[in-house]
């Protein structure tokens, strides 16, 4: 098995210590520890025990971290599920739901025609709740209504 360690700096050792006391992802504070695990020459077979992910998965932490530092153990944009109703078809959801709103059935068919995606009419419903919800007092709109 190969072995690999990464000897760190003491300002890398607590920038590292600061993000896994300060950063509210769970995924982070895995990867944190693990380098500094690694710093404290534990072999990737005992990390791999310690944290419910296969060795390839450490390997590729290591990886990132030689790449891009710090950064690297932070989730890069795009690591997450697509929606499959975006900000753009929300004209074409509106005009459709006015259209027949006690059928969501037949708006669902005629999206999914028209927009090329298949989609359910839960995930509709969400849709629909999330632009009805009123905003209550300091509440903040909500950026991405997206499904």
């Amino acid at each position: 098995m190969k072995r690999r360690f990464v000897h760190l700096e003491a300002e890398e050792i607590r920038t590292i210590e600061d993000d896994y006391k300060n950063v509210a992802h769970h995924q982070i504070k895995q990867r944190c520890y693990a380098r500094l695990l690694s710093h404290k020459d534990h072999q990737m077979q005992s990390r791999s025990t310690i944290f419910p992910v296969s060795l390839a998965t450490i390997s590729n932490w290591f990886t990132a971290w030689k790449t891009k530092g710090v950064v690297g153990l932070r989730n890069q944009a795009g690591q997450r599920r697509k929606p499959i109703l975006t900000q753009t078809d929300l004209p074409l959801i509106k005009g459709k739901v006015q259209l027949n709103p006690q059928h969501l059935k037949a708006v669902r068919t005629e999206l999914e025609a028209e927009l090329a995606r298949d989609s359910s009419e839960e995930i509709l419903k969400r849709l629909l709740k999330r632009l009805a919800r009123p905003l209550g007092d300091g509440a903040v709109p909500r950026r991405d209504v997206s499904v």
